[in-house]
């Protein structure tokens, strides 16, 4: 596997998660602060984690260009909950 499959792999599990968990908050019909405590969380901790196993590894190449693509991941995490949580509100 090379770089760009992996990141493509990790990116499409983190983002179905993401989708998953904002519409599944909505579904049990959460109050708005728990709903936003729980998208927080979900867009937050996966590339905060993949970021801290980067600086374990002290190789200053791969953290330059991973960290970018998952600073990159999390801004696209930060949209998709905000554009999901809209369409899961006109849905359900």
């Amino acid at each position: 596997m090379n770089a760009a499959t992996i990141f493509l792999l990790i990116a499409a599990v983190y983002l179905a998660i993401i989708a998953y968990g904002v519409v599944r908050t909505r579904k049990k019909g959460l109050p708005r602060n728990a709903r936003l405590a729980a998208a927080s969380a979900q867009v937050l901790l996966p590339p905060v984690l993949l970021f801290g196993a980067l600086l374990a590894t002290r190789d200053a190449f791969m953290i330059g260009g991973w960290g970018v693509m998952l600073a990159m991941l999390l801004v696209a995490g930060a949209l998709l909950a905000l554009c999901t949580d809209i369409v899961a509100r006109r849905v359900l």
